[in-house]
């Protein structure tokens, strides 16, 4: 009898542990705040060269915690952050990641996803692409495929190269079209047969064949068409403005009808013409940044590009995204719209008193790529925007924005504290070195201050003034057979000694004060 009953409690151990087990597989990774010092950073060199401060200037960073402006900037960023934060996995919905909100949903709850697709790339190998569609989350993991033979023909050289000079320096393979408006295409070699079935990613125009093996090419491509456009004028003819394109990223979503449709994301600068008021002033319109997308229609998705796997909700789809995938970098771009929407939101609030936000010179790539150039280990990856942007059980001032900011302290403004405390933010400054408290000499008093001056010139302390007799002088002289004595200076002097002699008394210090003050 006792046998069985071990064996039924035993059974009831391991499902328990393996209950555990499951249920702690699906769980929310802790925090780790990389995300959260990277928009501290970046906003940072913003206050910094507001203040004629270099960027990443490590003297001004570290006494940062103490500016006013940097105080009240990352104060607002975080009550901004920490709001979003809350109501983040609703408007994450599937992209909440056991529940709990994390950084990508707080992306998506700022708005900031190019219909809802985030994309992570490196010049390596790796791309992933997560997005909500509905309800569902599609992780697309993609690999460059393999080029085939390809020798790239040698076409002039032109002031403004060609959309198929552009695609060469891109590194896309390049066919010859149909040839319909002329130009360099008929130096491009012919497509070889079974071209469409091999091409990941294919556009076919009027003169040129472009067939790409991966989404980094694609956007090299339009960066650079997009620059070019821009530099040439890309006006808008609906209401005067000039407008100017710089392309992003690209990705693709599946289509209502089956297949997939490449989509790209652009920053887009437009400035308004400048107009003239009653009194036939000019008056200067600001550029105005906002982020667009747009279906690429000129480009075809292949049979051999990679097909995303769909999930119904982050939960499930997180064991299947693997630790390369997780060590994918964030985009500059992303990373970029992430600080400036987060410094843009809190620069609205009510009572903000931080750097001011300006529309006409919002966070770019730029910035992201300056704050890397001093932190090139610190660039925020995939796995770091499926980590929570604080720690609820721990971090009661919300979600903490700082460049130095550290797992277990709350305000960022300690960067030594020990990441193994759950619960203290208190400096870890290590062992007690047994150091005994500093002593003090006796204060000396002041008869031993002042000895030094009182024994100058000891032979001065018995110096006495000599006897003296003088007499008022009365000169006297002969005039018309009178003899004449002038006397009546002698008469005054002598009622008002005592005056006299206490004014000549202050005299003499006086001119006995300035000698020595003049030594």
């Amino acid at each position: 009898m006792k046998s069985w009953k071990q064996w039924v409690l035993l059974a009831c151990l391991v499902s328990m542990i393996g209950h555990q087990v499951s249920a702690n597989a699906v769980l929310a990774p802790v925090e780790n705040y990389v995300v959260n010092r990277a928009v501290g950073g970046i906003i940072a060199n913003r206050i910094a060269a507001a203040q004629g401060v270099a960027a990443n200037d490590a003297v001004w960073l570290a006494k940062a915690a103490n500016d006013p402006v940097y105080k009240a900037t990352m104060a607002g960023i975080s009550s901004q952050m920490t709001a979003v934060n809350v109501a983040s996995t609703v408007a994450g919905g599937a992209l909440a990641l056991a529940g709990a909100p994390l950084w990508l949903t707080i992306a998506a709850g700022l708005g900031i996803t190019a219909l809802g697709a985030y994309y992570f790339s490196s010049d390596g190998l790796q791309k992933v692409t997560i997005s909500q569609v509905s309800s569902s989350v599609s992780i697309q993991a993609q690999s460059t495929p393999v080029k085939p033979a390809y020798t790239a023909p040698a076409v002039p050289p032109a002031p403004e190269p060609s959309y198929g000079q552009l695609a060469l320096t891109a590194g896309l393979i390049v066919y010859k079209g149909l040839c319909d408006y002329g130009g360099d295409c008929l130096s491009f070699p012919a497509a070889p047969a079974g071209y469409r079935a091999n091409a990941p990613f294919l556009s076919e125009g009027g003169d040129y064949i472009t067939i790409a093996y991966s989404l980094a090419e694609i956007t090299r491509l339009e960066s650079a068409y997009s620059a070019q456009l821009s530099r040439l004028g890309v006006w808008n003819w609906a209401d005067g403005s000039k407008v100017s394109k710089s392309f992003s990223s690209a990705y693709y979503l599946p289509a209502t009808g089956g297949g997939y449709d490449l989509y790209g994301s652009y920053v887009v600068t437009r400035k308004p013409p400048d107009t003239v008021d009653a009194n036939g002033n000019t008056q200067t319109q600001p550029s105005v940044t906002t982020y667009e997308t747009k279906k690429l229609t000129e480009w075809v998705v292949g049979n051999t590009a990679p097909i995303p796997k769909a999930f119904s909700n982050l939960t499930d789809a997180y064991p299947a995204i693997t630790d390369a995938q997780k060590a994918v970098p964030m985009p500059d771009a992303q990373l970029a719209r992430l600080a400036d929407e987060a410094w843009k939101r809190a620069a609205a609030a009510p009572g903000y008193e931080g750097l001011p936000y300006s529309a006409a010179e919002p966070v770019t790539s730029s910035d992201v790529t300056e704050w890397k150039a001093a932190n090139p280990n610190a660039m925020p990856t995939l796995g770091d925007l499926l980590r929570p942007a604080a720690n609820p059980t721990r971090d009661t001032a919300g979600v903490p924005i700082s460049h130095s900011i550290q797992p277990g302290s709350s305000t960022g403004t300690n960067p030594g504290t020990n990441p193994g405390s759950s619960t203290s933010t208190r400096p870890d400054l290590g062992e007690d070195p047994n150091v005994p408290d500093p002593t003090l000499e006796e204060v000396p008093g002041a008869d031993v201050i002042l000895q030094p001056l009182l024994s100058l010139f000891p032979e001065l302390r018995s110096f006495q003034t000599p006897d003296h007799a003088a007499q008022c002088p009365r000169p006297a002289f002969d005039v018309f057979g009178k003899s004449i004595v002038m006397d009546a200076q002698c008469e005054i002097a002598e009622q008002y000694r005592e005056e006299l002699a206490a004014t000549m008394l202050v005299v003499w210090l006086l001119v006995g004060l300035f000698i020595i003050l003049s030594a």
